[in-house]
């Protein structure tokens, strides 16, 4: 019974935020993380054309150029680079593993803008890659 009561009061705790019932999750201290410690999944209905792909989904404030590396592209900014896969459950956004968190949620964060800037309806979703299980 009591683990019971424990998961129950887990789902009753309210969110100080807007007072809606979730799951209180800790914060995760992510300055230390590298490109090996995370990924990026953006997700939302997102519709582009291919001769757009390189204006919207790379950063406006920082220079980028595009490099094709064993039938893959991948797009540079300074010694980090980024590459794109596009799955069913959205675009998933994998950097190198020693890419500084801060750096590549920049850039994230400012394709998220070029996507909503151009009417796309863009989230995004910040996975621990420590934490998925790979075979």
């Amino acid at each position: 019974m009591r683990l019971f009561d424990f998961f129950k009061k887990i789902v009753t705790q309210k969110n100080s935020v807007d007072g809606d019932i979730f799951p209180k999750y800790k914060e995760v201290d992510r300055s230390n993380w590298t490109g090996k410690d995370f990924e990026f999944l953006i997700t939302g209905n997102i519709d582009i054309k291919n001769e757009e792909f390189d204006n919207i989904m790379t950063p406006t404030l920082l220079e980028w150029i595009k490099v094709e590396r064993d039938n893959w592209i991948y797009y540079k900014v300074g010694s980090d680079e980024f590459s794109y896969s596009i799955e069913p459950p959205g675009i998933q956004m994998v950097f190198n593993k020693d890419v500084s968190f801060t750096k590549a949620k920049i850039i994230v964060d400012e394709i998220i803008d070029n996507l909503k800037a151009k009417g796309q309806k863009a989230g995004l979703i910040i996975i621990d890659s420590r934490e998925v299980y790979k075979f």
